[in-house]
């Protein structure tokens, strides 16, 4: 008996207009996306009984359905998001009446596989109790480079066609046949190449069956463009063609204990009961004149059975009819097949990640035992510590004692005030350990090329690794507050130990800008209290007739030497800081530099948080709702 879903009637025009419209960009299967008006029916009591028990815990339906999604949302890049999706919407389904996908690939490339695989899906679905019908024509005449879907369901129309209908997606037409009505079949047709899989037998079997499983088909988004577009199926018929076909079929491993998936090879005249082959052997040419044969007569019977039998399609056809028949209220092996196969792609992918962080520890440690065992690196930084260090003592004496730092006198201030960033600058731009830094780099360059890796250094904490400030807010034209964010830019890390860089950067940018503001307050200070004494002598000397120009110019001398002994001592004191300040950080710059290259050289790591720690526990999160996924399979019907 025709399913409550086989008996609706096709939604017309007025369906199609009245179709919810997707949002742009959005990704539609293409099944979806033209099978989606024609699947909706009315609730029935069983949709309302098997709904009633997705609630219930007990129940292992909606058990598995909920591993399922949480697994999804916890390791999204370790599932395959078609095929997971796919899974749902047959757990979603009522049991039995599940909508089975079945993808018809011609296998390429090299041979007539398409128009062969073409060919071979008319043969399945044509009824031989019928003349040739209007869908059959249109499949002859479709270009098999163009992906085509064909709906199975029962129609009252005397030719059993529904429509022939285009979208903005793929070609469909729905077809109806007596031996297939019931089994809400659905059918893709296409053209394809299958990649040879890598990794180790385990991984690349997953790989290549999911290949399989979720074919590609290029959908025409604008003009000369195409937008690839994943259309997964429960199973999937390789069909080949000729003695091209035959390599094709056999270069793919790991195929033969895969249920789902199925290769067939047409070699007309071969008796496949003489050799042994990876594959089914079919005769196209016999199938197909047994069926004309047939129609012509039903006289024809005998020769048509005979026929059909020698070209191995029933093969094919008890293939197909395994994965979709079920008895009531019992999942169909090809859903149940689907998710099994997704637990083993997740399961796999797990092992994988393993296996490649074990390998990127065993790549590390042999990296460092290579450079641990370079006594020539070692001695290398050893020598340029203690270049680093003389240079440092060098050269900032030259720089102290030099015709810029003597300009900087607390004499001269009054005319060089706002010199004393421009000539700090210069003493530290070329007298801070220019040739130490370069030599740095050099040895850096060694030590990678020792390695045959670039070397990951420990750096020096940057201002703005520190957390951001609160956020403040700006009030618009409007009155409105809007926040306002800071537009911060950190630059790429050196490949070599950025110590000196930075320390240089330091104090350019920290301590330079607070002895510019030093000396000007200085100076302002040194002409105020100058002004003020000297406006007080002033004032003394014309309001006292007994005050003479002695007295009040002894009055405003005593200011002006008190404001230039209080300048010369706090400036000078200055001065001596930021010295002592810029060679105690040049030491530290250089210190931290060799420990950075020691640690390399040593085989130690910077103790930064890493997410490997998180990584592992997902990863075993991740198992153990494979296995209690697997557990609910086992206990579904």
């Amino acid at each position: 008996m025709a399913s409550q879903r086989a008996r609706l009637p096709r939604l017309g025009s007025l369906g199609a207009l009245t179709r919810p419209s997707r949002p742009p960009g959005a990704s539609i299967c293409p099944f979806c996306s033209v099978t989606s008006a024609g699947r909706m029916r009315p609730r029935t009591r069983r949709d309302a009984r098997f709904n009633s028990t997705v609630s219930n815990a007990g129940n292992p339906r909606a058990e598995l359905e909920q591993h399922l999604l949480d697994m999804q949302k916890l390791g999204p890049l370790l599932v395959n998001p078609s095929r997971m999706q796919l899974a749902l919407q047959g757990l979603r389904q009522a049991p039995g009446q599940e909508v089975v996908r079945v993808a018809i690939l011609g296998l390429g490339p090299g041979s007539n596989a398409g128009e062969t695989a073409k060919n071979v899906l008319r043969l399945l679905v044509t009824d031989p109790l019928k003349d040739e019908q209007e869908w059959e024509r249109q499949l002859k005449d479709h270009d098999p480079k163009k992906p085509l879907i064909v709906r199975i369901r029962p129609t009252t129309e005397e030719q059993g066609i529904l429509s022939v209908s285009k979208t903005n997606l793929l070609s469909e037409i729905d077809v109806s046949s007596a031996d297939w009505n019931n089994f809400n079949l659905e059918l893709l047709f296409m053209e394809t190449i299958i990649p040879y899989p890598e990794g180790d037998n385990y991984v690349a079997r997953i790989k290549i069956v999911e290949d399989v499983l979720v074919p590609t088909v290029d959908i025409a988004s604008a003009e000369n463009r195409s937008t690839p577009v994943t259309t997964p199926v429960h199973r999937a018929l390789l069909i080949g063609d000729g003695m091209k076909g035959a390599v094709n079929a056999t270069r793919l491993p790991f195929l033969e204990e895969e249920e789902a998936v199925m290769r067939a090879v047409n070699l007309k005249g071969i008796d496949r009961t003489q050799f042994e082959a990876p594959f089914e052997t079919i005769d196209l040419a016999s199938a197909d004149k047994g069926m004309t044969l047939f129609r012509q007569s039903t006289r024809n019977a005998m020769e048509y059975e005979r026929l059909w039998t020698s070209s191995n399609f029933p093969a094919l056809v008890t293939w197909l009819k395994s994965g979709v028949t079920a008895s009531e209220d019992t999942t169909k092996p090809a859903v149940r097949r689907l998710i099994q196969s997704i637990l083993e792609s997740v399961w796999a992918r797990c092992k994988e990640e393993n296996h490649n962080k074990i390998k990127d520890i065993h790549i590390k440690a042999y990296q460092k035992k290579k450079l641990a065992l370079s006594p020539n690196l070692n001695e290398g930084l050893s020598v340029w510590a203690q270049k680093a260090h003389t240079e440092l003592q060098d050269e900032l004496d030259l720089a102290f004692t030099g015709e810029r730092w003597r300009k900087l006198g607390w004499w001269q201030l009054f005319w060089r005030v706002d010199d004393v960033a421009m000539l700090t600058n210069e003493m530290l731009s070329q007298r801070f350990l220019p040739t130490a830094e370069q030599e740095l780099v050099y040895l850096t360059g060694q030590i990678a090329e020792a390695a045959k890796n670039t070397q990951q250094y420990p750096q020096p904490p940057s201002v703005q690794d520190k957390p951001s400030p609160e956020t403040q807010l700006k009030r618009l034209g409007s009155g409105e507050l809007e926040p306002l964010v800071p537009v911060t830019t950190r630059p790429a890390l050196p490949k070599w130990p950025g110590h000196i860089a930075f320390t240089r950067k330091y104090l350019q940018n920290e301590t330079i800008p607070a002895l510019q503001a030093l000396a000007q307050k200085l100076v302002m200070q040194s002409l105020g209290t100058s002004g003020l004494t000297t406006s007080l002598a002033a004032l003394l000397y014309v309001s006292s007739f007994s005050s003479t120009i002695y007295e009040a110019g002894a009055v405003a001398a005593l200011g002006f030497m008190w404001s230039m002994s209080r300048l010369q001592k706090k400036w000078d004191a200055a001065r001596t800081f930021w010295e002592g300040e810029v060679r105690e950080e040049g030491r530290k710059a250089v210190r931290a530099a060799e420990e950075s290259v020691a640690d390399v050289l040593n085989g130690k790591e910077k103790t930064t948080r890493t997410d490997d720690d998180e990584a592992n526990k997902v990863l075993n999160e991740v198992r153990h709702l494979v296995t209690k996924a697997s557990d609910a399979l086992d206990r579904m019907k």
